[in-house]
């Protein structure tokens, strides 16, 4: 038996001989139970592969049971975030889970599996939703505002947000509770217009909706909101149990794919075509089978092909070398060497220093890297991470640096891009230059803040030849809310001395969003700074030339200094002049949509 003195999970469960799991209820089907309380679909299946495998390795004893609570979506979390609140204390817990990051006292595992969230609609509604694809606003009242329906305990509202953060006068998002049955209840009485979720729960959603009310519901496929992916929740105070689980994904990853294909592939896919189309006469071959049945066996193939290939990614991806990729959606490129830590600092410990429209500027700029469509950063935390409110301490962004660092000694050329948003202080009698994060102790601020040496010193480990630093750190008005706030300290772009420090090494690209004594300028409808609404321009080809495939620094750049200084005079009556300091080639920061890399 191995004796594993750090993994509180296994030397509990030896100890008492069982091992708990959380197996979530009405999630068909990845989990669910059927009428006669037996345990189905993809989860039940990978546990008792977990079971096999952990007791072969010699990591339980032979006689420690695994028992399965179901757990339904209210409750998701409840049992196994560290340290436990009740007497229920679960080794993990499997079900359609996204993973997320900003959950305290839980870790969510590598991904065992890819969806894409998507819309199940009402084809009545089929006008009022015609916008939603060439994105034009379609000016409706607010007694006919779009209403989609989500899962309330999901991500999805934060996916929606993002995805239509330009209409957000058209749409009400509409929290559900009960999961599926409150999904199919609100759909059937019309309480929504739509619902978003995951694809494969919205096929199950579907094929219910369909025996009471065929053809009035269809999914549809090409508006895509999100990719996500699926991993189990396991509790945050035990890294060897989560290094434990992520071993047996790479090492069961053959099976683990016979359970996909097993448990998701649909043998009778839903009719996702809005428009009724006559049905034609099939033409037959000599064999007397219509070639319209091969047609559909070629379709059922080719959607299990690609659900396979999404999954296999995620465990290639951990033996590939860095400069060979795979790529995640095989019509879609991804641009695969591409890494960013977002950071807006937005809700601050010292409430007189809270941006509220950081968060939205690291949302916004987060869904256009993500988006397939544009700049194709894979959607995954291994390669874009997010930290804002309550995370963005000093600590947490000088940990995610780190985590930039190790990305990059894998792949030292990748592009990195470090995008930092909030609030940058000046030290006069000392010379000394700050960024505050979210913990800032306006009484001590030299502790508490990050300094510009320490940041400069985390950037310097990495040691990617493709590195962009954007800081947007002088925010029109901060000081003067900021009673407590020492006399010596002003609020001031980052100065040139510093950004001097920064590009120090082989390919650094600084950016900072005003310069001399300007400040950073909101736009008038508070959604989002001038200067990041200009780079998500930026970042989606605006300065590019129609034969151009991918954004550049120089696209970036172009499209900034034009653009910025315009807005802020137009919009606010004020200058801003954003700075670039370059010392590398121009290198590749995202792609452009529709066009694969030279």
């Amino acid at each position: 038996m191995k004796t594993l003195a750090h993994s509180r999970i296994l030397q509990e469960s030896n100890g008492n001989n069982k091992m708990t799991w959380g197996l979530r209820t009405g999630s068909p089907p990845i989990s669910f139970q059927d009428n006669l309380a037996h345990w189905q679909g993809f989860c039940p299946s990978l546990i008792d592969l977990l079971d096999k495998y952990l007791k072969g390795n010699q990591f339980l004893q032979n006689n420690v049971s695994i028992d399965k609570t179901p757990i339904a979506i209210k409750e998701r979390f409840q049992h196994t975030r560290f340290p436990y609140q009740d007497d229920i204390h679960l080794a993990g817990e499997c079900g359609s889970d996204s993973v997320r990051q900003n959950e305290t006292g839980i870790k969510f595992s590598q991904t065992f599996f890819i969806t894409k969230t998507l819309l199940l609609i009402r084809k009545s509604q089929n006008k009022k939703l015609s916008f939603l694809k060439n994105h034009t606003p379609p000016n409706l009242s607010n007694n006919s505002r779009l209403k989609i329906g989500v899962i309330d305990t999901s991500v999805t509202p934060y996916r929606l947000q993002n995805f239509f953060n330009y209409l957000t006068s058209e749409i009400e998002i509409v929290k559900i509770k009960d999961g599926k049955a409150g999904a199919i209840d609100a759909l059937k009485q019309g309480k929504v217009d739509a619902f978003a979720n995951d694809e494969i729960l919205l096929k199950e959603f579907l094929k219910e909706l369909e025996i009471v009310n065929p053809n009035e519901f269809y999914i549809d496929s090409d508006l895509v909101i999100s990719y996500e992916s699926y991993g189990l929740i396991l509790p945050s105070d035990d890294p060897e149990w989560i290094k434990i689980i992520n071993k047996f994904f790479i090492d069961k990853k053959d099976d683990i794919a016979v359970l996909i294909k097993k448990h998701t592939t649909d043998p009778n896919p839903p009719v996702t075509n809005p428009t009724p189309t006559p049905t034609p006469t099939p033409i037959t071959k000599s064999s007397g089978k219509p070639i319209s049945n091969i047609i559909l066996l070629m379709i059922i193939v080719a959607g299990f092909g690609l659900t396979l290939a999404g999954y296999m990614y995620w465990f290639r991806r951990q033996n590939s070398s860095p400069e060979i990729k795979p790529n995640l959606h095989p019509k879609t490129p991804i641009f695969a060497n591409g890494y960013g830590l977002l950071i807006g600092v937005g809700k601050s410990a010292y409430q007189p220093l809270s941006l509220p429209v950081t968060v939205k500027d690291v949302q916004a700029l987060h869904q256009v890297l993500i988006d397939p469509n544009f700049c194709a950063y894979p959607n995954d935390t291994q390669y874009v991470r997010l930290l804002h409110d309550e995370e963005a301490t000093r600590s947490k962004i000088l940990e995610q640096l780190n985590w930039l660092k190790e990305q990059a000694e894998a792949n030292p050329k990748a592009t990195v891009v470090v995008y930092y948003s909030g609030h940058g202080w000046f030290n006069k009698s000392e010379n000394l230059y700050y960024l505050l994060p979210h913990d800032i102790n306006p009484f001590d601020l030299k502790s508490s803040s990050l300094s510009a040496e320490d940041f400069t010193t985390a950037l310097r480990q990495i040691k990617s030849e493709r590195l962009l630093v954007i800081i947007d750190s002088c925010h029109a008005a901060g000081m003067a809310t900021a009673k407590k706030a020492p006399s010596d300290f002003e609020e001031i772009p980052i100065p040139k001395s510093v950004i001097d420090n920064l590009k120090q090494g082989k390919g650094r690209v600084v950016f900072t969003s005003s310069q001399g004594e300007e400040s950073s300028w909101i736009r008038p409808d508070k959604q989002m700074s001038i200067y990041t609404y200009h780079l998500i321009e930026a970042m989606k080809g605006e300065a590019n030339q129609a034969h151009e495939n991918i954004v550049k620094i120089s696209h970036l750049m172009k499209h900034l200094s034009h653009q910025v200084p315009v807005s802020a005079r137009t919009l606010c009556q004020e200058e801003q002049t954003p700075y670039f300091s370059v010392e590398s080639e121009d290198f590749p920061v995202a792609l452009l949509k529709g066009r694969r890399p030279n």
